[in-house]
């Protein structure tokens, strides 16, 4: 019989839960709410997988009312712009928990800096939505620069908070 020991398990979940999420970004952002059902099923998986993480879900619930928060504010001051869409689209909110799902796991390796959680968030995560605006998921209603200085000025806070979060929430 094959068994995985701790080490070797923990490697094969970090990678699952960054090619799960990498999955989910780019099936939502390119077939939209037709790719809402795979996800769930990712996010299905993740929990088979990781379900020795306590505290791991209401962590995750959070997160993904922040990003519904933050985006939906966004989305009102015209930084985006969904097309057929007064509020923000499902595939964006089941993005915010696949996203949700990567701060214990793949994203593990920012827990300790504060000024790496700064930089990652503020530097790249922005440059998702740029992606996402590429694909034409999303129109930005403002300039490219301003739309990128308002999201690394949000996204490195809201990394800095996810990990605050993180840290009092989960125990593993």
């Amino acid at each position: 019989m094959f068994h995985l020991n701790s080490e070797r398990r923990l490697n094969y979940s970090l990678i699952f839960n960054a090619v799960g999420f990498n999955l989910a970004w780019f099936g939502l952002v390119y077939w939209g709410n037709a790719f809402i059902p795979i996800s769930l099923l990712l996010l299905l998986a993740h929990f088979y997988f990781n379900s020795q993480v306590k505290g791991e879900l209401l962590l995750m619930v959070i997160i993904t009312f922040f990003g519904i928060l933050v985006d939906s504010l966004l989305q009102q001051f015209t930084f985006f712009i969904f097309a057929e869409h007064s509020h923000l689209p499902f595939w964006l909110i089941t993005l915010w928990a696949c996203f949700s799902a990567t701060i214990c796991h793949s994203l593990h390796f920012l827990a300790g800096s504060k000024v790496l959680q700064l930089l990652v968030g503020g530097l790249f995560a922005p440059l998702s939505y740029i992606a996402g605006q590429k694909m034409a998921a999303v129109e930005f209603g403002q300039s490219l620069l301003s739309t990128y200085v308002t999201l690394s000025l949000l996204w490195g806070l809201l990394f800095v908070l996810f990990f605050m979060l993180k840290n009092r929430l989960v125990k593993v």
